[in-house]
């Protein structure tokens, strides 16, 4: 009965560990994929000698930063289970602040721009007070 449940067991384990493969090649693919977007951005501006458009890397940042925390969370769950070694998990938290960092810093620019152009269309922007006139 032992050896019947250890010979279970073993078959058991490549089963799961293939998924644990398939499981982060998904997520791999994702990451990706998401990538190739910002890189898409990143060239399209490059092409046309002008800076990349904050509102459009925030809005498209969104998907990467999903992706790395799909990624992130996978790793924290399987780790021991899919043997993932603790370097990779650490380089891969620190691309995923990096990532973070990015899209936050290009959404944080991106609302300012946006409030800019509402104060510009609500009458000029910030209103400055005149200087003083007559006799000091």
């Amino acid at each position: 009965m032992l050896a019947l449940a250890l010979v279970g067991a073993v078959w058991a384990a490549p089963a799961f560990a293939q998924n644990c493969g398939e499981d982060m090649q998904k997520l791999v693919q994702r990451r990706v994929a998401e990538m190739e977007t910002i890189k898409k951005i990143a060239d399209s501006a490059r092409a046309a000698h002008k800076q990349i458009d904050p509102e459009v890397f925030c809005a498209k940042s969104g998907g990467l930063v999903a992706a790395d925390n799909a990624m992130n969370a996978y790793f924290e769950k399987n780790k021991d289970w899919c043997q993932v070694p603790d370097e990779v998990v650490a380089n891969f938290k620190t691309a995923v602040a990096q990532d973070i960092g990015m899209s936050g810093k290009a959404c944080k620019v991106a609302a300012q721009l946006k409030k800019m152009k509402e104060q510009a269309a609500n009458g000029g922007g910030p209103q400055v007070q005149p200087l003083p006139a007559g006799p000091l």
